[in-house]
């Protein structure tokens, strides 16, 4: 590992006031002599406010069985002929390759320099530095030291960030616990485990009815309690949001169904007393049970289970063919997007949106689609799939890119979707402009389309990155508004351009009454604070005449045209 570079580095002066182990030299020669010139010659040395603390050793064998016992040796100063010719390059083989020693530095320090040569040393070990015993007077081997010493602290400091890096790549910020980045890593796929996920019931009304700070102080509360009550054995993450996961290495089922029943009892009957709030919580729970493969999956059928059966309920994964068959359904999809990413097979299917008043088409949505063996597939087949492994940003870039080439020889508007693992992105902002602006597209003519919730998720860069669009000239607008338990306080807190009133309300609004109030609550509130709004699932004359009477802004559906690979003129 020769790393004469790292020596040209700033050195880290430190405050001589403080108290410092000393570095550790180790002397590995069999001439007594040079143990106690290298002594004297390093009498008073110091480096970064250390001194220096010698190990001497005097054989091969000796050496093996010291260093093992040492990690933090700071430099060895090795001669090579001893019991054999070649005791020191062993020695220096044993120390890298059976120690597994990649900071400590070598120098070799030989008086017979013909039994180990200078450049086969080098080319063939480890070594960081090489002297002839003749040439290291005492000046010498003080900069020859120092300079090891400045290559082996700044060593020291790489693997210090490297270990920095990793600890906030594994932890989550909010709670620290470990993340869904370490449960991957400590899940074991080659023995059966136990993994229970824990998911907060209507955690986003608590969020949409007191706020983020609230929100996150319950989730700090949660991962305490939950902590406080699990064996030794247990481990706790916060996998994302509202979830949190206990991985256990028993296949115990009276153990695990006590550790429920006392996590639940608890939530049960303590309230969280937050802001002078008490909020009392129920939770779902999904547990895969001392199984192999696919534990996390597996796990999150069970939790999707619970949840869709009833809130606050516990549900065990079985081996039933539903679940497997969606397993086998996901990991098929899952090939199949990085397929299409990878040979050009996201498509973009092009639905028109008609201004009510002029009964014209104004903009186009951008919708995708996938092609697989000749057949195209609709988003609702792949895009829980692809939100799953990862994929929705690539796909995103996809469709913008492709609508781009589209509209770049018209002044036509489009709209895309977007969600949050885009606004999530860092580089996301920048892929828009330099997209837009290579295909000459003005950015007032874009819209993105947001689902409901993904703008009120208290993710900071999404937020910011909302901002930045606006900022930008480009348009949001909501979609498929009214699904979910809208907090509308919080669309004062970025210029939407429209609001798209979701098609279960539009589908049966000539037969519906409740569909009719709902459509209409919601245009009284856009009309009083200014947004424009679009009906989905406009499907027929008679829809679309009572949206127009209500007072609809923009209209899409089939009653229109059905999503095509290319624009209806």
């Amino acid at each position: 590992m020769n790393n004469d570079e790292l020596i040209f580095a700033p050195e880290v002066i430190e405050d001589e006031s403080e108290l410092h182990e000393p570095f550790k030299i180790v002397i590995i020669d069999d001439d007594q002599e040079v143990h106690a010139f290298t002594k004297l010659a390093l009498k008073s040395f110091k480096y970064n406010n250390k001194k220096i603390e010698f190990i001497s050793i005097y054989s091969e064998k000796e050496a093996r069985e010291v260093l093992a016992l040492h990690e933090d040796i700071a430099v060895i100063l090795l001669d090579v002929v001893m019991e054999t010719n070649n005791s020191g390059l062993d020695i220096a083989k044993f120390i890298r390759n059976d120690l597994h020693n990649d900071m400590s530095r070598i120098i070799i320090r030989t008086g017979q320099p013909g039994e180990a040569p200078e450049r086969y040393v080098i080319d063939n070990y480890d070594i960081n530095d090489y002297k002839e015993k003749t040439e290291l007077t005492t000046d010498k081997l003080y900069t020859t030291i120092r300079t090891a010493l400045v290559q082996y602290t700044q060593l020291l400091e790489l693997l210090n960030k490297k270990d920095e890096i990793y600890k906030l790549l594994v932890t989550d910020k909010l709670t620290t616990l470990p993340n869904r980045v370490q449960l991957n890593y400590d899940l074991d796929s080659t023995r059966p485990q136990t993994l229970m996920l824990i998911d907060i019931d209507r955690f986003s009304l608590l969020n949409d009815a007191y706020g983020f700070n609230v929100g996150d102080q319950v989730l700090i509360h949660m991962s305490k309690i939950v902590k406080q009550v699990l064996r030794p054995s247990m481990v706790l993450y916060r996998l994302e949001a509202d979830v949190f996961a206990v991985s256990i290495q028993s296949g115990d089922k009276d153990l695990l169904e006590d550790e429920v029943a006392t996590i639940k009892a608890l939530l049960d009957n303590s309230p969280f007393e937050v802001d002078e709030i008490s909020l009392y919580i129920s939770v779902s729970i999904g547990i895969v049970n001392y199984q192999l493969g696919n534990i996390i999956q597996k796990a999150e059928l069970a939790l999707r289970q619970a949840r869709e059966v009833s809130r606050n309920r516990v549900e065990y994964y079985d081996e039933s063919r539903d679940y497997l068959s969606l397993i086998e359904e996901n990991n098929s999809w899952t090939s199949r997007i990085a397929h299409a990413l990878n040979h050009d097979n996201i498509l973009v299917y092009f639905q028109p949106i008609v201004e009510c008043a002029t009964d014209t088409i104004v903009k186009y949505e951008a919708l995708v689609r996938l092609k697989h063996e000749d057949e195209i597939f609709s988003p609702f087949h792949f895009l829980k799939t692809a939100r799953y492994a990862g994929y929705l940003h690539q796909i995103t870039q996809r469709v913008f890119e492709k609508s781009c080439q589209v509209f770049q020889n018209n002044d036509l508007m489009f709209s895309i979707n977007i969600t949050d693992h885009d606004l999530a992105e860092n580089n996301f902002i920048e892929y828009i402009t330099s997209t837009a602006k290579k295909y000459n597209i003005n950015s007032k003519r874009v819209v993105f389309e947001i689902l409901e919730e993904t703008s009120m998720n208290g993710n900071i860069i999404a937020t910011e990155n909302l901002s930045k669009l606006t900022a930008l000239g480009y348009s949001l607008s909501i979609d498929d508004f009214g699904s979910e338990c809208s907090n509308f306080s919080q669309l004062g807190k970025h210029q939407y351009e429209s609001i798209k009133i979701d098609g279960a309300f539009i589908k049966d609004i000539e037969t519906d009454e409740s569909s009719q109030i709902i459509t209409e609550s919601i245009l009284f509130f856009t009309k009083k604070i200014g947004f424009k709004t679009v009906a989905e699932y406009v499907h027929s004359k008679e829809v679309y005449e009572i949206i127009k009477e209500m007072g609809v802004d923009y209209a899409q559906g089939y009653y229109f045209g059905e999503p095509k690979p290319e624009l209806i003129k």
